[in-house]
């Protein structure tokens, strides 16, 4: 940083930035959702109050925090989430979810998930194209919500944890920022199961005279993995027929022995690259025209190079 950016800084005339903040954090031993939030992490080392050579910094909660950060940066607040769980089954709150999107299995529920999300509640959704090793995660604090998803080129595997996080955030069971590990919430993955593979849809088809081609159509369609679908079957309690021997190639497999140009569709790309709101990346682009931010934080999020931008 230079001297005029970092006095500013202290003098509270400037923010510091999300990719700078992330620096301190190493530097200080101290964890990003903390300079972000001002709330301890669980089991970090300014919990007890004082900073602890020995802890080891947690990638995925830096990496999930990241956004926070970014949203703090420019001054920008989200939508949020209306909690309906868990007095409301799972079922009926993916109905009431499927009807905000749009209907299920058209376009304008499954072909964009992460931006008809978005439009629909406000929040933002981002793909981290790098970092470590976690699916997805629902973050929220009075200011944000939002949902990071892992880079993948699975998009039908994305798609299921994506609608499993906004199960999290209707079931009110926020992850704080920071805290890596929690338990799976059985009510947030059967919301996902209901929201992309319908009970009524599921019961109205004939499985066992379906033939493997109209089974990679149903998946594409779908949007989801050929696993999913076969514990989603198991769990009805319908019987998975003849062509659900083939699941046991893999999705992407079965998908491109039915069509190869599937790869290329722009819904394959969905999760591949780095995506961020576009509201947050106005706000960006336009707080770098008039001096407020520096990029860094940009780049980070869009993992390009600060010249680049």
């Amino acid at each position: 940083m230079t001297q005029d950016a970092f006095s500013r800084s202290l003098s509270g005339q400037r923010s510091f930035s999300a990719a700078e903040l992330a620096v301190l954090s190493r530097i200080l031993h101290v964890s990003l959702p903390w300079l972000i939030t001002g709330n301890p992490m669980p089991g970090g080392p300014e919990a007890d109050g004082l900073p602890d050579g020995r802890w080891q910094l947690d990638r995925v909660a830096q990496t999930v925090a990241f956004p926070a950060g970014a949203y703090r940066e420019v001054e920008l607040s989200t939508g949020s989430v209306p909690v309906v769980g868990p007095e409301m089954a799972p079922a009926e709150a993916a109905a009431l979810v499927a009807e905000r999107l749009g209907s299920p299995f058209g376009p304008p529920l499954i072909h964009d998930l992460p931006a008809n999300i978005e439009d629909a509640y406000g929040i933002g959704v981002f793909v981290a194209a790098e970092g470590p090793a976690f699916d997805a995660r629902a973050m929220a604090t009075q200011e944000v919500t939002y949902i990071v998803v892992r880079g993948t080129g699975a998009w039908y595997h994305a798609n299921w944890v994506l609608a499993r996080e906004l199960g999290e955030l209707m079931y009110g069971r926020k992850s704080q920022i920071g805290q890596r590990g929690r338990t799976q919430n059985p009510w947030a993955s059967e919301f996902a199961n209901a929201l992309l593979l319908p009970a009524g849809v599921l019961h109205t088809i004939n499985w066992n005279k379906q033939t493997p081609a109209e089974l990679a159509d149903f998946l594409w369609e779908a949007g989801v993995s050929a696993k999913a679908l076969a514990l989603r079957l198991d769990a009805l309690g319908i019987a998975r027929g003849p062509a659900m021997v083939h699941a046991d190639e893999g999705t992407l497999q079965l998908l491109a022995w039915h069509d190869p140009g599937c790869l290329s569709h722009g819904r394959a790309a969905a999760y591949r690259a780095p995506r961020i709101p576009f509201d947050l990346f106005s706000a960006h682009l336009k707080g770098m025209r008039e001096g407020h931010v520096d990029g860094t934080s940009l780049a980070w999020m869009l993992d390009t190079p600060l010249s680049e931008l």
